[in-house]
C-alpha cells in the first residue's frame, strides 16, 4: 500500500511539473517577430483624419460644441445665462447685488429685457424658417409624402369625386 502511495505522489509531482511548465510556456514571447519588410505582421490602423466640417458622430470626431450648448444651428434655444462672479459689475454694466445684499432691481430688470429680445429674436428665425419651408414646399406632412410616395389620392377633389 505504501508503494502505491508513492507512485500516486510521483505522478501528482509530474503532473503538477507538466502543468507549471505548460503556464510558463505561455507567457514566453515568440522568438522570431517580423520586423519591417513587406508586410508587418501586426498592422496599426491610422487615425481618420478629421477636418473642422466633419459630421457630428462620424470617425474620429467629437461631438462639435458650440457657444452656447443650448442653442440649436437656427438660434432657436433656451436662454443660458453667461457665468458671472458677484463681485464688480455685471455684464449689463451693474451690480449684481445691492450693498445692503439685495439682488439689485435694474439687474433682474436688464436681464429680463435681454431675454425677451433673445425670445423676440428666436420667434422671428422660427418664422422665417417656417416661411422657407413653406415656399420650398417641405413643411407640411403631404408635402414630403407627395415628394417621397406620390400622389395617392387622398386630397380634397377625390373624396368628393365619389370614387
Amino acid at each position: 500500500c505504501r508503494s502505491q502511495n508513492n507512485l500516486g505522489r510521483s505522478m501528482m509531482r509530474s503532473l503538477l511539473l507538466a502543468t507549471c511548465l505548460a503556464a510558463a510556456s505561455a507567457f514566453v514571447p515568440p522568438s522570431a517577430v517580423p520586423v519591417g519588410g513587406a508586410q508587418s505582421a501586426v498592422t496599426m490602423q491610422q487615425r481618420p483624419k478629421v477636418t473642422q466640417k466633419a459630421k457630428p458622430l462620424s470617425p474620429g470626431s467629437n461631438y462639435p460644441s458650440t457657444k452656447n450648448i443650448q442653442k440649436q444651428a437656427s438660434g432657436f434655444g433656451s436662454f443660458l445665462q453667461r457665468f458671472q462672479k458677484t463681485e464688480g459689475k455685471s455684464k449689463y454694466g451693474m451690480p449684481i447685488f445691492l450693498p445692503n445684499g439685495n439682488i439689485n432691481p435694474k439687474y433682474l430688470a436688464a436681464e429680463r429685457a435681454e431675454m425677451a429680445a433673445n425670445q423676440k429674436l428666436n420667434m422671428k428665425a422660427e418664422a422665417a424658417k417656417t416661411k422657407k419651408m413653406k415656399a420650398k414646399g417641405t413643411f407640411f406632412l403631404d408635402d414630403y409624402i407627395r415628394k417621397k410616395v406620390g400622389n395617392v389620392g387622398s386630397n380634397k377633389e377625390y373624396y368628393q369625386s365619389g370614387r
